[in-house]
């Protein structure tokens, strides 16, 4: 399934029950170079409270996600200076992939496209996670080219998972972990 802007801000409210949204988004958490992530985590900067929730369901599968709120909470979104794309490109370095969250937001961002582009250029492991009602990128043609994710459980599966799907045929499919490793989306029988 798709994630809604409904099951983040569910999953956000998961995450203040269970005590670790404060913890989430006001982290006091320096980005450690030691550290390496499964992904960057692209995202708008006006869709937080959103992105609380995915941190929060990346977490719960057993992901560890760079997201620039909670693990550099201290960086400049409102200017686009040298200095903070040099340390975007770090993180992006740091990470084994990318997922561009696409929501209304960051279709406007001066950053998610640029992000998206250095992480495809830097490990050619991009996907995108649309958090929209649309079902095509209207204007924005060229988040087609990436394949998307999904939050599902699979048949014949226990646990939740993230799985990534090949858009041109959503039943090539793939869980992320997988697809961190190099695996490639392939067909499944329905």
């Amino acid at each position: 399934m798709i994630l809604s802007e409904n099951r983040l801000r569910q999953a956000a409210m998961q995450a203040w029950n269970q005590g670790k949204y404060e913890y989430y988004r006001f982290s006091t958490m320096r980005f450690d170079a030691a550290q390496t992530y499964d992904l960057f985590i692209s995202h708008s900067f006006k869709d937080k409270d959103l992105v609380i929730g995915l941190y929060h369901l990346f977490s719960a599968a057993g992901y560890k996600v760079y997201i620039d709120l909670v693990d550099d909470s201290n960086l400049e979104r409102k200017c686009v200076t040298p200095s903070t794309a040099e340390i975007i490109r770090k993180r992006i370095e740091k990470s084994k992939g990318a997922s561009y969250i696409a929501t209304a937001n960051s279709m406007t961002s001066k950053w998610c496209p640029w992000e998206l582009g250095v992480a495809d250029g830097m490990h050619n492991r991009v996907c995108i996670l649309p958090i929209m009602n649309a079902t095509r990128f209207e204007g924005q043609e060229y988040l087609g080219l990436y394949p998307y994710l999904e939050y599902e459980q699979m048949p014949g599966q226990v646990k939740i998972d993230f799985y990534i799907h090949d858009q041109q045929d959503p039943r090539k499919y793939v869980y992320l972990g997988g697809w961190l490793l190099g695996l490639k989306p392939f067909l499944h029988k329905p």
